[in-house]
């Protein structure tokens, strides 16, 4: 009880107030430019994920930071097209890190945090950075009505599977979405894709932990399954169920979720805030405190408005048209999808005993192991080393979330086909670009992953990397 007076107290300050509605669009006294907000009050929302969080009218912010809440704005936006890449540090083996020990947390990130700004600041790409209690968020707009959308939509290779979206739109959101920023927010994952890719290719060899591409686990280092995690997940998931953690608003996750974070963190780590980085130091802001008292000092000092990033982005199109990932996306969707009954014909083709139990058990226990990425990323090596097309793994992978597995009301909030070609296409890009050499797809490295069954196996892993290297080369 003591933390949520303290949260209700924290956002009764006007400043604090004042950033939260900037992050959300607002200035000048207008009223907030996203579509619609999110937020989690209590543990039991926060089991049900932010994916489950229910959506308020922009007009309940008040409301909201009244409760006590952690709120999230949509991506969504009436006048722009948002622009966020996220970064995270990850431990499977000791989730809590990052809130007991932040600053060999942060210290772990920092190359990461550096890459991404290098690479952002020579495309020209101005970005709000947020600092969260995990990681950073890298954030800003394009005007709806900016030329650089209609570019955008022109790189997607079709309409998305999930536009329309009217049938998921709440009661009160009689708003309709341009098919154009539809287009446009695809295209925009394809460019996202570009600079995560660049940013792996800084920062590979001087990280102190492995960078991955969207929360993949990883093999056992000194402190456990620890990574960075560059998440480009939005792209895979429609634009209208997609929100961001706004600027200022209180961070309570770790209090919210002790079965994940434990008990300890829970009770002992305070509420902390998300807070925007002016070029300020790490240190400094570690120093100076992420708590919900230092935050509210700050709040009337500095801003919380996302900044334009149309003129880098345009710089961005022309660079990644010209780099070497764009022919590898032309190369997916040039293959076109398939039909249903060619789909299912997929799998029913294969032989799950010559397939290695790890891969077959991703495809005989889709729900949930398909949803998971370090899953998705063995299958898709496996069969690019059998001489698949990405695309038509993509289609192995739908026909998985096509069949009845028990996924409840998920395609029909989600879109299927966009996740399933957006998850194949990053892992295998990952793979004809070099970044991925497969070092970790080995038995070992499958088990520490917990990727393998632990069934009487003689299947050696080493043999389908070694064909898949051979296929990339040749």
């Amino acid at each position: 009880m003591a933390s949520l007076i303290e949260v209700v107290d924290y956002y009764a300050q006007p400043g604090v107030r004042e950033r939260v509605r900037e992050y959300c669009g607002a200035g000048f006294g207008g009223a907030p430019t996203c579509v619609y907000l999110s937020a989690i009050s209590s543990p039991a929302e926060a089991r049900r994920g932010w994916a489950a969080a229910p959506r308020f009218p922009p007009d309940a912010l008040d409301h909201l930071l009244a409760s006590g809440a952690d709120v999230a704005r949509s991506m969504w936006d009436r006048e722009h097209l948002i622009f966020h890449l996220d970064l995270d540090y990850l431990n499977v083996d000791y989730p809590g890190e990052p809130f007991l020990h932040p600053a060999d947390t942060f210290l772990k990130l920092e190359p990461t945090l550096q890459a991404t700004r290098r690479v952002l600041h020579d495309a020209g790409v101005h970005t709000l950075t947020l600092m969260t209690g995990r990681g950073y968020h890298f954030t800003g707009r394009i005007p709806i009505e900016d030329a650089v959308v209609d570019r955008l939509a022109g790189l997607a290779p079709a309409t998305p599977g999930w536009w329309p979206v009217d049938a998921r739109a709440p009661e009160w959101l009689k708003r309709p979405m341009e098919e154009r920023l539809a287009r446009a927010f695809t295209g925009l994952g394809l460019v996202n894709e570009f600079f995560g890719q660049q940013i792996v290719g800084r920062v590979a060899s001087v990280s102190p932990i492995p960078v991955v591409f969207n929360g993949t686990v990883v093999g056992s280092g000194v402190s456990g399954r620890e990574c960075v995690s560059i998440d480009l997940s939005a792209a895979g998931d429609p634009l209208d169920v997609r929100h961001l953690r706004v600027a200022f608003g209180a961070y309570q996750r770790h209090r919210f979720r002790d079965d994940i974070y434990g008990l300890r963190t829970a009770t002992r780590v305070p509420p902390l805030a998300a807070l925007p980085r002016h070029g300020d130091s790490t240190w400094r802001r570690l120093a100076e405190g992420r708590d919900l008292a230092s935050a509210a000092r700050l709040a009337p000092l500095t801003r919380a408005r996302l900044p334009l990033a149309s003129l880098g982005l345009d710089r961005a199109i022309d660079e990644y048209l010209e780099s070497a990932l764009a022919p590898i996306h032309r190369a997916f969707y040039e293959r076109p999808p398939l039909e249903p009954a060619a789909r299912h014909a997929l799998i029913a083709r294969l032989d799950p005993g010559a397939l290695p139990p790890c891969v077959a058990a991703s495809l005989e226990r889709p729900n949930d192991l398909l949803l998971q990425p370090a899953h998705l990323q063995h299958v898709t090596r496996y069969f690019l080393g059998a001489g698949w097309h990405p695309r038509t793994i993509a289609e192995l992978v739908l026909s998985r979330y096509d069949a009845d597995f028990g996924w409840g009301d998920r395609w029909r909030r989600l879109d299927a086909r966009t996740r399933a070609e957006f998850d194949v296409r990053v892992f295998a890009a990952l793979v004809a670009s070099g970044l991925d050499g497969a070092l970790d797809f080995n038995c070992r490295s499958a088990q520490e992953k917990d990727l393998c069954p632990a069934s009487a196996c003689p299947h050696d892993l080493r043999v389908d990397r070694d064909r898949l290297l051979k296929v990339v080369h040749s």
